[in-house]
Parts: C-alpha cells; structure tokens; sequence
C-alpha cells in the first residue's frame, strides 16, 4: 500500500465526542499529548488508521535525531483567525546531515 494524506476517521468522530483537547497543559482542562511519528514510504497509513503503529516508522540506530514512537508535539491553546480556528504547535527542528566522499581514479 502507500501512505494517503488524510485526517482519520476514527480521529473526526473522536473530537465531535469530545475526547480530544488541544489546550496547553496549563491550561483547564489539560490538552491531551500529541506526538509526530515518520515512517518510510512502504508504510500503509490512510484514513482507516486508528492508532499508532511501529511498523514501517523510521528507525534511527546510528543516532539520537529521532527516536521511535514519534516526536512529542508542544500544544499551544487554540485560537480563532477569522472564520478558521488554528491549532499551533511548537516548532520541532529535525536535523539530517549526509557525508559523503567521492573519489574519482584514471586508471
């Protein structure tokens, strides 16, 4: 399968029953915990996902620039711009650097 760009369903019916809050943990009530997994493109993930799965992320064994079981996500508290309501996040920076090195001989 492939990886589809989509909001899950089981996500859309979970917020109208109010499970979710996006609030600051500061906040009342405490926003819940969100995290970003990275998976690579062999991964099946679509609008059927319902949950977390290890299978196909990104793994990172020469390193500590990610870690299994996704990046935790900042919350900042919602706000309304306009007609929109915006659900930010702190930025998270994820560094990836290649060295390589190219010899070329005449032989």
């Amino acid at each position: 399968m492939a990886i589809t760009s989509a909001v899950c369903n089981s996500f859309k019916q979970e917020l109208l029953q109010g499970y979710h809050s996006f609030n600051a943990s500061g906040d009342t009530p405490a926003g819940n915990a969100f995290k970003l997994a990275l998976y690579t493109s062999s991964a099946t993930i679509n609008k059927s996902t319902t949950a977390y799965s290890a299978t196909n992320e990104i793994s990172n064994t020469s390193g500590s620039a990610y870690s299994a079981g996704g990046i935790a996500l900042t919350n900042i508290t919602p706000v309304l711009d306009s007609d929109t309501a915006i659900c930010d996040f702190s930025n998270y920076e994820l560094v990836v650097c290649f060295f390589y090195s190219e010899r070329l001989f005449n032989l």
